[in-house]
């Protein structure tokens, strides 16, 4: 015989038992047999206890385990997140946030070479868009130093460029420029930004649009500067009316390529044959994404 099926029967019989006990409790019905009354609500407790009740039983005890991990795993997820915040891994839950140049690591912004060497995060913050802590790893400024001793001449200029940028950063009130010398392990650049942006909790600041795309692929917040140079760009809708030079042939030798004020790039069909000269330009389609925007046009 079935163990399922002894069980149920078991259960039956308690709930019988304790419907015959309770059934000395209900008062006469008018018209209804008090022993006829008994029998019915003990038939109908005792197929209570056989046929609804386990299967509520198991439905319920699931339910309950369900919710028990669910919380215990929540309550660990939430603990280990707060342990794990900060880089310090044998330090107590309780010690206070680690601190670089007298100021609290909480989600520090993190600069990267090519956001320094672009230059446009200096003009960003002298505008108050960005506060608080920004970190300079140890390895960025040697990367940059290499850049800095390069043979090319244009690359030399900007990895220079790049260490004014630096010394004009910690001028600006109210960001604190700091660098940060500790290992946070891998062997790549990038790897090693999204590495130390993850145990910081912080938010990387780049143009690149590799590292924009590996960063964001672990989790890592990303200030990607062209977003936001983009983001603040005149948009053109198609159908507007533009004015501008074809200053080079496109990929295509029938296409003309000129630019706006703000160096957004537009491709111009047809516009090849006007090189040099002034064209008014109808936009037909706009594309955008983290490499820039680009505008596609014909002659109007």
């Amino acid at each position: 015989m079935p163990l399922n099926f002894v069980l149920r029967l078991i259960v039956a019989i308690v709930f019988a038992i304790v419907a015959v006990i309770f059934s000395e409790l209900i008062p006469p019905l008018e018209g209804i047999n008090p022993f006829t009354l008994k029998i019915l609500v003990t038939i109908a407790a005792a197929l209570l206890g056989f046929l609804v009740f386990p299967d509520l039983a198991a439905r319920i005890t699931r339910m309950t385990i369900y919710l028990f991990n669910f919380s215990v795993n929540r309550i660990t997820s939430e603990m280990l997140n707060q342990i794990l915040r900060l880089p310090r891994h044998n330090r107590s839950a309780f010690e206070p946030a680690p601190q670089v140049g007298g100021i609290s690591l909480q989600r520090p912004l993190i600069l990267d070479t090519s956001a320094i060497i672009d230059g446009r995060i200096l003009d960003i913050a002298r505008t108050g868009f960005i506060n608080g802590l920004a970190l300079i790893p140890n390895f960025i400024l040697l990367e940059l130093q290499q850049v800095s001793d390069s043979s090319d001449n244009l690359k030399r200029a900007r990895g220079r460029r790049g260490f004014e940028v630096i010394s004009e950063l910690k001028k600006i009130r109210g960001l604190k420029v700091e660098i940060w010398e500790r290992d946070s392990g891998g062997k790549a650049v990038d790897e090693k930004l999204v590495k130390l942006a993850k145990s910081l909790h912080g938010k990387i600041v780049t143009t690149d649009f590799n590292l924009n795309k590996l960063a964001g692929a672990h989790g890592v917040l990303v200030l990607n500067v062209n977003d936001l140079s983009n983001a603040v760009k005149t948009a053109a809708v198609p159908g507007e009316t533009l004015e501008l030079k074809i200053v080079h042939i496109g990929k295509d030798p029938k296409q003309g390529v000129g630019y706006l004020e703000d160096g957004t790039m537009i491709v111009v069909e047809d516009g090849g044959e006007d090189l040099g000269g002034n064209l008014k330009v109808e936009v037909s389609r706009v594309l955008q994404g983290s490499a820039g925007r680009m505008i596609f046009a014909r002659k109007a």
